[in-house]
């Protein structure tokens, strides 16, 4: 699949769920993400190089309106390869759902993998209808970086022109005021390693 995703980061979540709703957005669950990044054994390619990601994520959803529902908790095993534009986050996604976290995180490091950082998001999730267009927004919250953001994404088939998809990403987030030149494509989890390092630095 090709994930074609764009993020910005936003200072008012409260302006945008109110937006989301006033525009036909649909609140779907909340989500609480814990993430584990790793890179490849040593003496092979550095993911940071490569732009590519490997991750093991805890996924816990529930509904903040309805706690009949409860928590559901899922594991998933996520490859991303690298950047196909240079003004998105678009790349290829391959997800796998798996059983027990902590079996495939011994075998990665049997095997070689270097983790190398945890990370915590707290999000929500909106769908929408544009066009064609089935689109998903969440509006995340990010606790080391104490910052907001919102990501929209829609999921391809690898075949598919991404192109018009992208286009479509801004359109919509052009609804809300947001241009395209405030596009982030770095990823959170080099956001955060960036940070890490100007807190070294000072």
């Amino acid at each position: 699949m090709i994930e074609v995703e764009i993020k910005v980061r936003i200072l008012d979540p409260e302006a945008i769920r109110n937006n989301f709703r006033q525009k036909g957005g649909i609140y779907k669950l909340s989500l609480e993400h814990e993430d584990i990044y790793f890179n490849m054994p040593e003496g092979l390619r550095d993911f940071k190089e490569s732009d590519e990601a490997l991750r093991l994520r805890k996924s816990i959803a529930f509904n903040e309106s309805d706690d009949s529902i409860g928590k559901k908790t899922d594991f998933y095993l996520t490859y991303k390869g690298k950047k196909l534009d240079n003004s998105t986050k678009t790349r290829e996604e391959i997800e796998i759902k798996i059983e027990d976290i902590e079996k495939t995180k011994k075998l990665l490091k049997i095997l070689g993998f270097q983790e190398i950082l945890t990370i915590k998001k707290e999000r929500e999730l909106y769908e929408f209808k544009l066009k064609s267009y089935h689109i998903e927004a969440l509006i995340d919250y990010i606790p080391t970086l104490k910052q907001y953001f919102i990501e929209v994404e829609c999921l391809l088939e690898a075949s598919d022109n991404y192109e018009s998809s992208r286009d479509v990403l801004f359109e919509f987030l052009n609804l809300f005021g947001i241009k395209k030149e405030e596009s982030i494509r770095k990823s959170y989890l080099e956001l955060i390693m960036d940070n890490l390092m100007e807190k070294l630095e000072n």
